[in-house]
Order: C-alpha cells, then structure tokens, then sequence
C-alpha cells in the first residue's frame, strides 16, 4: 500500500493539549466511538502482555481517560490509576467518565504539565499514555519525568499515532470519526512520529531497555525501569 506521510517533514500540532471546553467534549466524543468500536481493546491488552498488571498507575496526557478506564476494567480493578493532563477542561471529562465506568473511587485525575510532573521520584508501579506523546514539545524531558517517577522495576508504555499511515488506513479513520474532527486527526498525525524517528530520539533517552513495536495506525514505546542504574543500553 501506498505510504502517505512517511517522506513529510513533521509538522508540530500543539504543545499545549486539547485546550478548551468545546475541543474537549468533541475529542471525547471521538475517543468514545473509538471505544464503542471496540479499538481500544488491543491497547490494553497491549499494556497487560507488557507487565501492567496492577498497582499504582500514572496515565501522562490521559484526555477523556477512556485507556486507563478499560484498562481498570480488565483487570479487575486491581490497581490506581492517575491521570495528568495539562488541560483543565480535559481533566473535568475524565472525572466525569470515571463516574460513569463507576470507578472514581480507582481514579484520580489532575492538571499538570509532563515536563515538570508533580509527583514524587519512584511514585508509581507503571506508567503509561495513549495519544499525547506527538504534543510533547521536549519529548525527552518527558521521558526523563517518566523515568524518575517509575519505581524499579516498573514498565512504561508509551502509545500514539505514527505519520506514516498508508492511505487505506487514513481513509479508514476518516469515514469513522465526525466530520468535524476530521481536520484535528490529521493535524495530529502530521504531528506525529515514525519509527526510524523515535529511535533516533530514544538512542540517547534514560529510558532503558526500550523497544519499539508497530500496533494499528500506531507505534509503542515499552520498557522496564532496572532494578540498577547501571544497566544496558537500549534494545531499539
């Protein structure tokens, strides 16, 4: 199939997040279907088949919430999940959705920005994100962050979309989301990355022993924090 994206320079959507009352109840309704579509099950089981299991859970740029919700939901509920986004309206959904799933009581959510994560070192078992990484403005001070609050031990798993979508799997998602976020899918895949770039990007990460793997109209980031600092280098 015929690549789309893959030779365009990346074009930077916003480093600033889905800002906005409005942008925010129409990204939920996107992220919905999503979910009604059933397409957000692969990303969780992802999550499992990598280690997060359980335990306390930090979910960086969380928008509506719906990953680490379905997430809960697999598991039993057998863990925390918090949630850090940088847009307050965001942040109001995602409560709002925990309510709904009746899972407030295994959530918290709170505004904050990634590059300077209001959290103590070693705070959390797992971290992970689904759809924010191509609004990281300094993607490796966020893994930084990342890396400091994982506790030993813990894994990351870092999804989004990837640019070079073929043009099957662009129109696939056209003529699956509203109209009026149609415009938004696209500034956010130009916005994202390929994999020869994340590479690029992870070889001098602190993130260790990362991987990087194709999932649909995707690519993840994955990893474990080591026991000792002075471990390997990164397996790209």
């Amino acid at each position: 199939m015929t690549q789309l994206m893959s030779n365009e320079s990346r074009v930077p959507e916003t480093d600033n997040g889905q800002q906005g009352e409005y942008i925010a109840e129409q990204y939920n309704l996107m992220q919905r279907d999503i979910r009604d579509h059933g397409w957000l099950n692969d990303k969780v089981e992802l999550l499992i088949n990598e280690g997060v299991v359980s335990g306390e859970i930090l979910e960086v740029g969380m928008g509506p919430g719906y990953l680490g919700l379905e997430w809960l939901k697999m598991v039993g509920r057998k863990g925390h999940v918090t949630g850090l986004d940088i847009a307050a309206d965001m942040v109001n959904v995602a409560r709002r959705n925990s309510v709904e799933y009746g899972l407030e009581a295994s959530t918290t959510y709170q505004v904050g920005d990634a590059l300077k994560m209001p959290f103590e070192d070693e705070s959390f078992n797992h971290v992970i994100s689904y759809g924010s990484l191509h609004e990281w403005n300094m993607p490796m001070e966020v893994f930084k962050e990342i890396d400091r609050v994982i506790r030993p031990g813990g894994r990351y798993c870092v999804i989004d979309l990837r640019r070079d979508l073929d043009r099957q799997e662009i129109s696939f998602m056209r003529m699956n989301i509203a109209t009026d976020m149609r415009k938004g899918f696209m500034s956010s895949v130009k916005a994202s990355y390929t994999r020869d770039e994340l590479i690029k990007m992870l070889s001098g990460s602190v993130l260790e022993g990362a991987k990087i793997q194709n999932v649909p109209l995707a690519l993840c980031v994955s990893g474990q924090k080591s026991h000792s600092k002075n471990s390997s280098k990164n397996k790209l």
